[in-house]
């Protein structure tokens, strides 16, 4: 998960010490022996994903939350919102030098992640062999250094962005990420944003996508794996009010499968690798068929008309 440095106390938007303590009060295991528990249980593992900081104090404050809670993933980098790529590089980077996990399951500090209901996801995921999953977008590509998410790219990437995952919470299987990190990253193209950035090396690599629109819940249900204020921000609006919320909310503990042992899939918006609908296309060759006999009669009444106006425009001699 990844987060970061405290830069205003007195706002809970950009206190992350408060946000991870409110993310340990709701689904985050705060214990070592809970995160014990969770890796022999499920083969999952929970770890806050941060760098350094220049700051000295800022340095001093995480490392007294280390010390006090455990459940860091630290990286070898400075902090830079400028460049948050790099950070999902080393972030994949590390991990795979740690661990040997099958997927890797990367959320922001500001969602609510069922983790009970994980596991099955992840057994749905391999059982299609998915590679990049999570709600997939578009988007306009913003051209403009006025706004907050300008492309510096844009005159490579035209009007829309390709598809790609909102970047609170997407998933990416280990076999991709051993051929991202196997790529010199001078050869790796960076956008403005690390949703885009991710979404173009995925595309690069030829991995399989998955639309999972579970990974972006508005609200708790019987198939949410991330609730977020899905539309309106990208995380959940308030983080530090929102988890305690959602953790008094019952239905975000409801039972995580069904009475089947099941957990609900829902319904993509983004097909891909789809097979034409045999309805579809007999509809569509009867239209083209029909489309060509009409074309084929109006060249047919054009010849027609065009031999009566010159065999009207002969002159007719005198006395013929």
């Amino acid at each position: 998960m990844t987060t970061g440095f405290t830069t205003n106390k007195e706002d809970p938007k950009y206190n992350y010490e408060l946000r991870r303590q409110s993310l340990r009060s709701s689904w985050v295991p705060a214990t070592d022996e809970a995160r014990k528990e969770l890796l022999e249980g499920s083969g999952i593992v929970v770890e806050f994903v941060i760098g350094h900081s220049p700051l000295p104090e800022a340095e001093e404050a995480v490392a007294r939350e280390q010390a006090a809670h455990g459940g860091f993933l630290r990286l070898d980098l400075v902090e830079t919102y400028a460049d948050l790529p790099r950070k999902t590089l080393v972030f994949f980077s590390t991990v795979l030098q740690k661990y040997r996990p099958r997927y890797i399951f990367k959320v922001d500090d500001d969602v609510f992640l069922r983790l009970d209901r994980v596991a099955v996801a992840v057994a749905q995921w391999a059982s299609i062999e998915a590679d990049y999953v999570g709600c997939m977008k578009g988007g306009q590509v913003l051209k403009s250094p006025r706004y907050r998410w300008y492309e510096p790219n844009h005159a490579l990437l035209g009007p829309e962005y390709f598809t790609h995952t909102w970047g609170s919470a997407y998933v990416l299987s280990r076999e991709i990420v051993e051929a991202l990190l196997f790529v010199p990253p001078r050869h790796l193209r960076r956008l403005a944003n690390e949703d885009v950035t991710v979404g173009a090396w995925m595309l690069a690599l030829n991995a399989t996508h998955y639309d999972d629109r579970r990974m972006c819940a508005a609200a708790c249900s019987d198939s949410s794996l991330v609730v977020y204020d899905y539309p309106k921000c990208a995380g959940l609006c308030e983080p530090v009010k929102r988890l305690l919320e959602l953790q008094a909310d019952p239905a975000c503990h409801s039972p995580a499968l069904q009475p089947s042992g099941a957990l609900p899939l829902v319904k993509p918006i983004f097909i891909f690798d789809a097979q034409p609908d045999p309805k579809w296309d007999a509809k569509a060759k009867n239209a083209m068929r029909l489309q060509r006999r009409r074309t084929a009669a109006r060249i047919e009444r054009a010849r027609h008309q065009a031999a009566r106006a010159a065999k009207a425009a002969v002159p007719v001699k005198a006395g013929d």
